[in-house]
């Protein structure tokens, strides 16, 4: 357990860490170089999306930190969910609602049975089911709202990650092949170029 709550120690401190922007150690050495040689450096004009600023509007609005991202289909994507889950927690909440006043009214007797046709355990089954469905709603928004949160600090993160063009990895099959050292052989050739 102590290693445990080290690791996840170690592992906060490195997120606080990762959330700092990406131009202040960038200006901080140039203005250091510049300092020392006394010689004219051309800055970077590439500025980078601001990972923290990213986060916090996720957090202060659903789909705002992929939209500052620029990525417009995630953030629908985002509306799309939340709109779905917010149905269905009203779908469900109503139906409870008219389940549990229907099982209400079949087990008072001074009530009117509002479905005489049907069991109270069949009712009380619908009941249960509309209740658990509501439940799995609300895990579910909160679920969605925490994925967009952290997808919008990654692709943050990500967009000063760059691929090279160029990068490729070929997979060759080598059937009974014969190799200098090795002699003949079966096995697959592993090719990577960048």
């Amino acid at each position: 357990m102590k290693a445990f709550v080290c690791l996840l120690l170690v592992v906060l401190s490195f997120s606080v860490v990762a959330q700092k922007p990406y131009a202040a150690p960038y200006q901080a050495s140039l203005q250091s170089l510049e300092s020392t040689n006394k010689t004219s450096v051309v800055a970077d004009s590439t500025t980078w999306d601001n990972p923290k600023k990213a986060t916090v509007l996720a957090l202060v609005l659903p789909g705002a930190g992929q939209i500052y991202n620029k990525k417009y289909w995630k953030a629908a994507i985002v509306y799309a969910g939340l709109g779905g889950l917010a149905y269905m927690f009203k779908y469900n909440t109503d139906s409870l609602d008219k389940y549990q006043t229907i099982y209400v009214s079949k087990l008072d007797t001074n009530l009117t049975d509002l479905a005489p046709e049907r069991s109270s355990a069949s009712i009380k089954s619908d009941r249960d089911f509309h209740r658990r469905y509501r439940d799995i709603s609300i895990l579910g928004f909160i679920g969605v709202y925490a994925l967009q949160v952290i997808d919008a600090n990654v692709d943050a993160h990500l967009k000063e990650f760059k691929v090279n063009k160029d990068l490729a990895l070929y997979l060759s099959p080598d059937i009974y092949a014969r190799k200098p050292g090795i002699g003949r052989y079966s096995g697959m050739t592993v090719r990577l170029t960048f």
